[in-house]
């Protein structure tokens, strides 16, 4: 395997505590991952309050319970990591251990590095977007001060997030902890998701990768049957643990990201400029990014599973086999008719889920325009 295998989520995975080099994920740096938890949690209540005490305000309203679910979120993904470490930290090693044992043939090791090489794209495309959103919230509040001292000859003072904190963030004494505090809160919202999100973006397309052995096994010439029934069971095995151990995660992520996007969506149909605006362009693109990823990877999931059975079809002499032999190739066919997928307790997370939310989206974007007016 080359140096970019599993790099991105073996570094997401250090950021936020866990060791990813044992079998049970077990926490390095507990203490860290508390006080990241605790910096998401000391931020969201007081957004909520804040966006709160002028309902007529719209615009500070949905702003901040957009940041809110997204914390919230973060939050569920943690704590799901934390209870579900030792299946995902036996998922994942199960992986690593079935990719070093097809990588002694040249071409199995073609696909699964095929097969990385597109997960590399997926997960640096989010962890990029994702990064974008905390280098966006500590430079939009300092560019928006200097600006104002340029102009009008004093430093204003300007958080990444707006909120009531207990301290005056007007006092030099009580910004910058106020500051480096709110940056730390996004960066933690961030690194959670990144966890999560590249990770079951590297499970979907490892997974994917052991169906596609079996479509390489099924061209050989010396092809049996029992090896590639067996084959079968262990990428669907696989393919049923990874939707069991993200079903919670995916089944919060979308129903709260419709509302997530009307609500971002909302505040780029208002006027006006504010330290916020670079910030929650990031977080717009982020959010709809880590949708994306999620519906693309249930899809491809599907669609490889079920290319299976065609390539079975394909494979088969069926002109020159017995009968007997051919009603056992066709139950394998008809069995990989059947997809694989990664269910969210009421709905396949698929494209066509990803179309559901985004027209959902647009009803709500137009409700809320029908309350301000």
């Amino acid at each position: 395997m080359d140096s970019s295998y599993f790099s991105v989520q073996r570094r997401a995975l250090e950021i936020v505590g866990f060791d990813p080099g044992t079998p049970r994920l077990s926490m390095k740096q507990p203490l860290w991952a508390a006080l990241l938890i605790l910096s998401l949690v000391s931020h969201n209540w007081p957004m909520v309050v804040y966006g709160l005490q002028d309902l007529s305000d719209l615009t500070r309203l949905t702003d901040n319970l957009a940041v809110f679910m997204q914390g919230s979120l973060s939050t569920l993904k943690f704590v799901a990591f934390i209870v579900k470490r030792r299946r995902i930290g036996a998922l994942v090693h199960r992986l690593h251990g079935l990719n070093r044992q097809a990588s002694g043939n040249q071409q199995q090791l073609r696909l699964i590095l095929q097969e990385n090489r597109r997960d590399m794209y997926v997960s640096k495309s989010f962890r990029n977007a994702a990064y974008g959103v905390i280098v966006a919230s500590a430079v939009a509040p300092m560019l928006n001060g200097l600006i104002a001292y340029w102009l009008e000859g004093h430093f204003r003072p300007t958080t990444p997030m707006e909120f009531n904190f207990w301290l005056d963030e007007r006092q030099a004494r009580y910004y910058w902890p106020i500051y480096a505090w709110g940056v730390l809160g996004v960066a933690a919202a961030a690194w959670l998701a990144i966890v999560a999100d590249t990770l079951f973006s590297w499970l979907v397309h490892n997974v994917v990768a052991q169906f596609q052995l079996l479509e390489w096994q099924l061209q050989q010439a010396d092809v049996h049957l029992v090896s590639c029934i067996q084959r079968h069971r262990l990428a669907l095995e696989l393919a049923a643990e990874l939707s069991a151990i993200f079903a919670e995660i995916v089944f919060v992520q979308y129903m709260l990201s419709y509302l997530q996007l009307c609500m971002l969506a909302f505040r780029f149909t208002r006027s006006g400029w504010s330290s916020q605006v670079p910030f929650r362009a990031a977080f717009l693109l982020t959010v709809f990014m880590q949708l994306s990823s999620y519906c693309y990877g249930g899809e491809y999931l599907k669609q490889q599973s079920c290319h299976v059975a065609v390539a079975v079809y394909a494979a088969s002499d069926w002109s020159r086999m017995p009968p007997a032999r051919r009603r056992l190739w066709q139950l394998l066919m008809m069995r990989a008719q059947k997809p694989a997928k990664v269910f969210g307790y009421m709905f396949d997370v698929d494209l066509p889920l990803l179309l559901w939310v985004t027209k959902t989206t647009g009803s709500f974007l137009a409700l809320l325009r029908t309350f301000e007016r």
